[in-house]
């Protein structure tokens, strides 16, 4: 892990013409610079499978893989559809699971497409939004945020648990599903929308009185804060985690309350939980510059949210006994 520059592996890599393309010792860095190239040109080399500009499901079942030869090596694809906003595209991927993400986000714009009249109904009568957009302008703007709560409805309702359609049969049986539950999701996100922005607001009341004594702690929150509720957050965390961020945020507040007659707990707790966080990041980085971040480790920054409220709000509870050495233990198991 620690070999000196000159005992590392120096990568040249080059195209069919043997013209150098890029080179460097650290291979995970090198990676991500040629993905976009590398992708390019493996599709130049692919059957001819991909299409554009579609609106509806008329081009065939679409297999879960496709085998071919190049230059005398035998490469593998994986056929999925592209969300390209107004259509969608197929498209040949080179990764697999690059391509299982690009299918969900297809899926999910050709059944928004279909439900077109559902979904404008939709987007002129979201519920609770103008109160939920008014409270949450500073993490993004009412435009961003409808289209958030729109692509994370249209997910939960138009797919959810449900296998990624790969024909019309499949696919149109998928539309029936989510025909039918899309009322029921819609109400339930909007009401859950709500409850985060109300605790959003109560926290972030408390924290602007804070006291200028009282920075540390003001600054811990306003970062926990900020990884919990971002632009796009509610697409980007795990709809079985959404439900949980009122707890979390109620959490935050209640650590605040706490704190004046707490103050060398807090910061022993605080100490221990930034550790937890500090090496989670630095490993996430890792893992994203090689293009894959395992699930144990997605998994153990949810651990970090509920030892933050076993130490700081036990009153709130955790749906599972969590503490500092469980999760030290758990990190070396992920390894």
């Amino acid at each position: 892990e620690h070999l000196p520059p000159h005992l590392l592996m120096n990568f040249r890599v080059v195209d069919d013409a043997g013209q150098e393309l890029a080179m460097g010792r650290d291979w995970a860095a090198l990676k991500p610079k040629l993905a976009q190239a590398a992708q390019l040109t493996f599709r130049d080399a692919s059957p001819e499978i991909e299409r554009e500009g579609l609106k509806q499901w008329d081009f065939g079942d679409l297999p879960q893989k496709l085998e071919f030869t190049r230059s005398g090596q035998r490469l593998t694809g994986y056929p999925a559809l592209e969300d390209c906003l107004d259509s969608v595209a197929v498209r040949l991927f080179d990764i697999e699971h690059e391509a299982h993400r690009s299918h969900r986000e297809g899926v999910r714009r050709l059944m928004r497409l279909e439900l077109k009249e559902q979904m404008k109904q939709l987007d002129k009568n979201l519920p609770n939004f103008t109160q939920t957009a008014l409270i949450l302008r500073n993490i993004m703007s009412p435009e961003a945020l409808k289209e958030d709560m729109l692509t994370t409805i249209a997910d939960r309702a138009f797919i959810g648990e449900d296998a990624l359609p790969r024909s019309n049969t499949d696919f149109m049986t998928l539309k029936q599903r989510a025909r039918t539950r899309l009322p029921a999701v819609t109400e339930g996100a909007s009401r859950l929308l709500l409850a985060i922005a109300n605790e959003y607001q109560a926290l972030t009341f408390k924290v602007n009185a804070l006291h200028p004594s009282m920075n540390r702690i003001k600054r811990e929150v306003e970062d926990n804060l900020s990884q919990l509720l971002y632009k796009n957050f509610i697409n980007q965390t795990p709809w079985e985690r959404l439900q949980h961020l009122p707890r979390y945020l109620k959490a935050l507040k209640l650590r605040l309350d706490k704190y004046p007659s707490a103050i060398d707990r807090d910061a022993k707790h605080g100490h221990a939980i930034n550790q937890l966080w500090s090496r989670y990041q630095q490993r996430l980085d890792g893992m994203q510059k090689q293009g894959k971040v395992p699930e144990k480790l997605k998994e153990f920054r949810w651990l970090i949210e509920e030892l933050r409220v076993s130490l700081f709000a036990q009153e709130l509870k955790t749906p599972f006994p969590v503490s500092v050495k469980r999760l030290e233990k758990i990190w070396t198991e992920i390894g």
